[in-house]
Protein backbone atom coordinates (compact mmCIF):
# COMPACT_ATOMS: atom_id res chain seq x y z
CA UNK A 1 0.00 0.00 0.00
CA UNK A 2 2.69 2.43 0.61
CA UNK A 3 4.81 1.65 -1.90
CA UNK A 4 2.13 2.75 -4.66
CA UNK A 5 1.59 6.03 -2.68
CA UNK A 6 5.70 6.26 -2.71
CA UNK A 7 5.65 5.99 -6.77
CA UNK A 8 3.52 8.77 -6.92
CA UNK A 9 4.85 11.37 -4.17
CA UNK A 10 8.28 10.68 -5.57
CA UNK A 11 6.95 11.99 -9.01
CA UNK A 12 5.43 14.74 -7.59
CA UNK A 13 8.56 15.69 -5.58
CA UNK A 14 10.78 15.41 -8.70
CA UNK A 15 8.87 17.22 -10.83
CA UNK A 16 8.37 20.01 -8.81
CA UNK A 17 12.12 20.13 -7.98
CA UNK A 18 11.87 19.28 -4.03
CA UNK A 19 14.20 16.17 -4.42
CA UNK A 20 17.67 15.64 -5.77
CA UNK A 21 18.07 12.03 -5.43
CA UNK A 22 16.80 10.78 -1.92
CA UNK A 23 13.38 11.11 -0.24
CA UNK A 24 11.02 9.91 2.69
CA UNK A 25 7.25 9.21 2.01
CA UNK A 26 4.75 8.71 4.49
CA UNK A 27 0.91 6.91 3.97
CA UNK A 28 -1.37 7.91 6.87
CA UNK A 29 -3.84 5.52 8.35
CA UNK A 30 -6.75 7.46 5.90
CA UNK A 31 -5.59 5.24 3.51
CA UNK A 32 -7.50 2.66 1.71
CA UNK A 33 -6.88 -1.10 -0.21
CA UNK A 34 -9.08 -3.04 -1.24
CA UNK A 35 -9.27 -6.22 -3.03
CA UNK A 36 -12.99 -7.07 -5.00
CA UNK A 37 -13.32 -10.25 -6.15
CA UNK A 38 -16.48 -12.35 -7.50
CA UNK A 39 -17.84 -15.91 -7.21
CA UNK A 40 -20.68 -17.72 -9.00
CA UNK A 41 -22.82 -16.81 -6.28
CA UNK A 42 -21.76 -13.35 -4.82
CA UNK A 43 -19.00 -10.52 -4.66
CA UNK A 44 -16.76 -10.00 -1.56
CA UNK A 45 -14.31 -6.81 -1.00
CA UNK A 46 -11.30 -7.35 1.73
CA UNK A 47 -9.89 -4.58 2.90
CA UNK A 48 -6.09 -4.02 4.56
CA UNK A 49 -6.67 -2.40 8.09
CA UNK A 50 -4.95 0.66 7.76
CA UNK A 51 -3.42 -0.10 11.21
CA UNK A 52 -0.60 -1.83 9.81
CA UNK A 53 0.49 1.03 7.59
CA UNK A 54 3.68 1.63 9.05
CA UNK A 55 6.46 4.64 8.85
CA UNK A 56 8.34 6.66 6.74
CA UNK A 57 10.28 4.92 3.56
CA UNK A 58 13.76 6.04 2.50
CA UNK A 59 14.29 5.67 -1.36
CA UNK A 60 16.95 6.62 -3.60
CA UNK A 61 15.85 8.24 -7.27
CA UNK A 62 17.34 8.87 -10.21
CA UNK A 63 15.30 11.34 -13.18
CA UNK A 64 15.82 10.04 -16.56
CA UNK A 65 13.81 11.77 -19.62
CA UNK A 66 9.95 11.08 -18.88
CA UNK A 67 11.09 8.36 -16.02
CA UNK A 68 12.15 8.13 -12.64
CA UNK A 69 14.09 5.48 -11.68
CA UNK A 70 13.85 4.35 -7.75
CA UNK A 71 15.98 2.15 -5.71
CA UNK A 72 15.46 0.82 -2.29
CA UNK A 73 11.44 0.99 -3.04
CA UNK A 74 10.21 -1.72 -1.56
CA UNK A 75 7.23 -2.63 1.31
CA UNK A 76 6.35 -5.84 2.51
CA UNK A 77 2.47 -5.99 3.42
CA UNK A 78 0.94 -8.41 6.34
CA UNK A 79 -0.94 -11.05 4.13
CA UNK A 80 -3.12 -11.26 7.29
CA UNK A 81 -3.71 -7.85 7.51
CA UNK A 82 -6.58 -7.99 5.46
CA UNK A 83 -10.66 -8.04 6.51
CA UNK A 84 -13.40 -9.50 4.21
CA UNK A 85 -16.43 -8.47 6.52
CA UNK A 86 -17.49 -11.79 7.15
CA UNK A 87 -15.37 -14.64 8.95
CA UNK A 88 -15.38 -17.31 6.77
CA UNK A 89 -14.27 -15.19 3.79
CA UNK A 90 -11.70 -13.77 5.38
CA UNK A 91 -10.32 -17.27 6.79
CA UNK A 92 -11.29 -17.97 2.66
CA UNK A 93 -9.21 -15.04 1.70
CA UNK A 94 -6.49 -15.86 3.92
CA UNK A 95 -6.08 -19.16 2.58
CA UNK A 96 -5.72 -18.09 -0.95
CA UNK A 97 -3.33 -15.73 -0.24
CA UNK A 98 -1.28 -18.69 1.64
CA UNK A 99 -0.67 -16.34 4.72
CA UNK A 100 -0.01 -19.04 7.11
CA UNK A 101 3.33 -20.23 4.71
CA UNK A 102 3.79 -16.65 3.29
CA UNK A 103 3.07 -13.71 5.85
CA UNK A 104 4.04 -10.76 3.57
CA UNK A 105 3.21 -9.70 0.45
CA UNK A 106 6.44 -7.88 -1.13
CA UNK A 107 6.19 -4.69 -3.26
CA UNK A 108 9.23 -3.03 -5.45
CA UNK A 109 8.69 0.36 -7.66
CA UNK A 110 11.15 0.07 -10.57
CA UNK A 111 9.84 3.42 -12.13
CA UNK A 112 7.12 6.01 -12.40
CA UNK A 113 6.82 7.43 -16.09
CA UNK A 114 4.57 9.99 -17.15
CA UNK A 115 3.65 10.91 -20.53
CA UNK A 116 1.43 14.24 -20.96
CA UNK A 117 -1.15 13.32 -18.96
CA UNK A 118 -1.34 10.48 -18.23
CA UNK A 119 1.27 8.93 -15.01
CA UNK A 120 2.11 5.03 -14.64
CA UNK A 121 4.39 2.79 -12.31
CA UNK A 122 6.13 -0.94 -12.72
CA UNK A 123 6.07 -2.59 -9.63
CA UNK A 124 7.22 -6.00 -9.25
CA UNK A 125 4.58 -7.81 -6.97
CA UNK A 126 5.49 -10.88 -5.13
CA UNK A 127 2.57 -12.89 -3.63
CA UNK A 128 3.11 -16.83 -1.86
CA UNK A 129 6.91 -16.56 -3.08
CA UNK A 130 5.88 -16.10 -7.24
CA UNK A 131 7.27 -12.39 -8.65
CA UNK A 132 5.54 -10.74 -11.59
CA UNK A 133 5.46 -7.29 -12.93
CA UNK A 134 2.68 -4.55 -13.41
CA UNK A 135 2.27 -1.49 -14.83
CA UNK A 136 -0.25 0.65 -13.04
CA UNK A 137 -2.01 3.97 -14.16
CA UNK A 138 -2.49 6.27 -11.42
CA UNK A 139 -4.43 9.24 -10.27
CA UNK A 140 -3.28 12.18 -8.56
CA UNK A 141 -5.32 14.86 -6.03
CA UNK A 142 -2.38 17.20 -5.42
CA UNK A 143 -4.62 19.48 -3.80
CA UNK A 144 -5.66 16.06 -1.83
CA UNK A 145 -2.22 14.78 -1.48
CA UNK A 146 -4.11 11.47 -2.65
CA UNK A 147 -2.92 8.39 -5.05
CA UNK A 148 -5.67 6.35 -6.45
CA UNK A 149 -5.62 3.39 -8.98
CA UNK A 150 -6.45 0.29 -9.82
CA UNK A 151 -4.55 -3.36 -10.60
CA UNK A 152 -6.26 -6.39 -11.92
CA UNK A 153 -4.58 -9.63 -11.24
CA UNK A 154 -5.38 -13.02 -12.16
CA UNK A 155 -4.41 -15.34 -8.57
CA UNK A 156 -3.59 -18.23 -10.92
CA UNK A 157 -0.27 -16.05 -12.05
CA UNK A 158 0.84 -16.62 -8.97
CA UNK A 159 0.05 -20.28 -8.62
CA UNK A 160 -2.80 -19.36 -5.73
CA UNK A 161 -5.80 -21.62 -6.17
CA UNK A 162 -9.32 -20.38 -5.47
CA UNK A 163 -11.50 -22.02 -2.86
CA UNK A 164 -14.38 -24.14 -3.85
CA UNK A 165 -17.50 -24.52 -1.59
CA UNK A 166 -20.28 -26.92 -0.76
CA UNK A 167 -19.13 -29.97 -3.17
CA UNK A 168 -17.80 -27.18 -5.96
CA UNK A 169 -21.00 -25.52 -6.05
CA UNK A 170 -19.70 -21.81 -5.10
CA UNK A 171 -16.68 -20.92 -7.09
CA UNK A 172 -14.53 -18.11 -6.77
CA UNK A 173 -13.37 -16.01 -10.19
CA UNK A 174 -9.93 -16.28 -10.48
CA UNK A 175 -9.91 -12.58 -11.46
CA UNK A 176 -9.76 -9.87 -8.74
CA UNK A 177 -9.17 -6.01 -8.60
CA UNK A 178 -6.39 -4.05 -5.96
CA UNK A 179 -8.13 -0.49 -5.41
CA UNK A 180 -5.65 1.32 -3.43
CA UNK A 181 -6.45 5.17 -1.95
CA UNK A 182 -3.35 6.40 -1.06
CA UNK A 183 -3.00 10.04 1.06
CA UNK A 184 1.05 11.06 1.32
CA UNK A 185 3.32 13.08 3.79
CA UNK A 186 6.41 14.47 2.43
Amino acid sequence: MKTIGLIFGCFILISFGFVANKTKVKITNKSEVIIKGKSNVNSFECKYNSDYIEDEIHVSLTKQNSKILLDDAKISIKSSGFDCAHKMITKDFKSILKANEYSHIKLEVKEITKQKELVSAKVKVEIAGVLKEYVIPITFDSKNNNVKGLLKINIKDFNLKAPKKLLGMVVVNDNVEINFNLFLQY
